[in-house]
This record gives C-alpha cells, structure tokens and sequence, in this order.
C-alpha cells in the first residue's frame, strides 16, 4: 500500500533519476550527474523505509498501539531558553569580534541559559505527567534560581539608584532620598493597617516600584553623570602651585595643625621673615644649610609665624624635559585650576610643597631625593627650601 509520504517520496526519486539522464545527455559533465543520481539513490532509500514504516500510521481500531505510541504522550512544554541560548551564542560571536565585555555577558547568558534548558529536558522526561514534571524541575532549580534571582535584581535596582543620585545635584540627591524613603514607608503602612490586601496587588506595586527606578536608572545612565568637580593637590601641578604665594582652591581646608612625630625635621618662618631649622640631634653652630639623608623619606614640619599664610616649596631642580612646561601652562592657564585670583605661568622648576599655611599653623611636608646635592653643582637654585613671596631660603646638602 503507498501511503502519501511514499508517493512524495517516490515521485522524488524518480523525477531525480529523470534530471539525472537529461542532464547527462545534454551537459556530458561527470559532477552534475553523480549529484543527481545521488539525490535520486537517496530518495528511493527514504521511500523504501517509509513505506515500511506506512508513514508510522495506526489504526484508530488498535486502541493498544494508539495509547502506547509516542504520539500519545504529552508534548514537551513550551520554553524560552533555546531563544535565550541562541541570544547568548550570538553575543558570544559578536563579543569574539568587538569587546570583551560582551563576550563575557555572552558567556554568562550561554551558560545560564544552557543550564535552564537542560534542567527543564530533563524534568519532562521524569513522568508522563506535566505536573509531576513541573514539580520535578522546581525541587532542582529553586533553590538556586531564587537566591540568584534576588541577587540580581537587588544588584540592578541598587545600581539603577547610583546612576540616578550620580545624575542629581548634591541637593536633590538628598531630597530624592528622603522623598524616595517617605514614599516606601506610606506604601508599607498602608499594606500593614489593611491585611485584606492581596497579595497580587503587593507584588504588582513591588514591581511597578522596581521597574520605574530601573527605568530611572537606565535613562540616568544615557544622560550622563553629573560634573562632579575633581579637587585638586599640590601633586597634580606642583609647578604651577608652589612658586606663587596666592591662594588656591588646594589650600582651602588644609592642615594647619601636626601632632608629635618622632624623626621629623623642623623648619619654621620666623616673624622677622627668616627660615630657621632643627634637626634630630645636635646642630653644628652657624650651620647655613640643612642636611637630609638621600636613602630614605624625610618628614619636615614647616611651622609659618610670619604672621602672613605661607607656603614651604622645595626646589629639586630642573622640571624633566617631557614635561613641556610651556604648554602646560597654556593648558593650565584653560583650565583654571581652581585659582581664587590670576596667577602668574607655571614654573620649569621641579618643586614640591606644602599648601599654604595660616600664621601660627604647622603642615608635614615628606620628600625623597633621588640625587645627591653635588649632582647640581652647577645649578644655584637646586636644593634649596624657599618661601615665596619672601627672600627666605635654605640650601639642603644632600650626601
């Protein structure tokens, strides 16, 4: 009996078997022809079984073969993770030929996903039953899907928050916080004084909450921080600061004050304009100049009672070359740096110094010299602590 997947099948092959001598006629070319006849071998094969197979037919009367055949048994449920686990091998490929970061999300939804679709295979093989099944598939998964689930979505409301406070100014940041918390605590008293409230109303309110701060947080994050103003230290441009007496946003909230420090070097800005210095152990009388150990850091206290604010700068020699002072000072000079009042160009010095120190106020300054003094000989202004604005100085030896 030829079934109608048979005569398909057959009607294939013979059509094939056709094509096969038609174009051996007429082309003469050996690799069409073995295509064909293989094309036509492999129907006749395909036909051959299903007609042994009778199309896997059964008789509406053999109620024993129709309650026992595969097709009796309930279709597999319906599930997203093969979708999520081509989405993952996608990005996987595309993270391969971009960046990194998208090879890894790729690989963590490969993976995730790959585990839920192997669970969830493996579940609906446990039973004929789809409910059994589904009981199966949550003793094994839940107790690793809720903590990661929780995990994850605490992680990205909590990170949607930072970007919206990082979005808001320092006053409304406070303001989104305390209205944010008044908020949440009406919510929770209202759902405490009415028991009656079911629980989907909760957990749609829950949600709703969530999905408006994610969204907040993702429109936020497009938008951009906002400019957040970097403070700056005498590190960042020594060269501009610590030749000039004026006052910079650096100095605004300095030290003014050192508590006892045991091997400290003291230098201090007397009232009639001299820099006087004290050194762990004895000074020899009428030395001009101080020595420091070139192996290790030395920890100064400049102590300022001039009776004006200012600064110790320590003078370490001739700025390197690659730091190209003239047109740092230009980029400077754009930039502002902060300065309360104009300021003069940047030094091609290589100095270090404390911030300006009020009268009466002390501040550490820590240095390390990486030559000894005798390296610049040459150079009079090399080594030597001065306070500008004044005429004070004092050279430093350094062995």
């Amino acid at each position: 009996m030829f079934t109608t997947g048979s005569k398909l099948l057959i009607g294939s092959s013979v059509l094939a078997t056709v094509a096969a001598v038609v174009y051996g006629i007429t082309q003469n070319e050996a690799l069409g022809i073995v295509g064909l006849v293989s094309v036509a071998c492999a129907m006749a094969f395909l036909a051959g079984v299903n007609m042994w197979a009778a199309d896997s037919n059964l008789s509406a009367l053999d109620t024993t073969a129709v309650a026992t055949s595969e097709a009796s048994d309930d279709p597999p449920g319906a599930s997203i993770w093969p979708m999520v686990f081509a989405v993952g091998a996608a990005a996987v490929v595309l993270g391969l030929v971009s960046q990194q970061s998208i090879f890894t999300i790729g690989l963590v939804i490969l993976l995730a996903a790959g585990a839920q679709w192997a669970v969830q295979a493996w579940a609906e093989s446990a039973s004929t039953d789809s409910t059994t099944n589904a009981a199966v598939r949550g003793r094994l998964a839940n107790p690793l899907e809720y903590p990661l689930l929780g995990a994850f979505a605490v992680g990205g409301i909590a990170y949607a928050l930072s970007r919206i406070m990082l979005w808001l100014s320092k006053t409304n940041t406070i303001i989104a916080f305390v209205v944010l918390a008044t908020v949440i605590a009406c919510i929770a008293f209202i759902f405490a004084a009415r028991p009656s409230v079911k629980r989907g109303a909760i957990g749609g309110a829950l949600t709703l909450g969530a999905v408006a701060i994610v969204a907040g947080g993702v429109a936020a994050g497009v938008d951009g921080e906002r400019d957040i103003h970097v403070h700056e230290t005498i590190a960042a441009d020594s060269a501009l600061f610590c030749d000039s007496p004026e006052h910079f946003e650096i100095d605004k909230g300095a030290s003014q004050t050192v508590s006892t420090k045991a091997s400290t070097y003291t230098i201090s800005l007397t009232a009639a304009g001299n820099l006087e210095f004290d050194v762990p152990g004895p000074v020899d009388p009428g030395a001009e100049a101080i020595s420091l150990p070139r192996s290790n850091a030395n920890n100064i206290v400049f102590r300022n009672d001039s009776g004006e604010a200012r600064r110790l700068t320590l003078d370490l020699g001739p700025a390197p070359e690659e730091e190209a002072p003239a047109e740092a000072a230009a980029a400077a000079a754009e930039e502002g740096h902060g300065a309360d009042e104009s300021h003069g160009d940047k030094s091609d010095r290589n100095l270090t110094c404390t911030s300006l120190v009020e009268d009466g106020g002390a501040q550490l300054i820590t240095v390390k010299f990486a030559e000894p003094s005798f390296a610049y000989a040459d150079d009079a202004e090399a080594y030597r602590f001065y306070v500008p604005g004044t005429e004070a100085e004092i050279d430093v030896v350094v062995p």
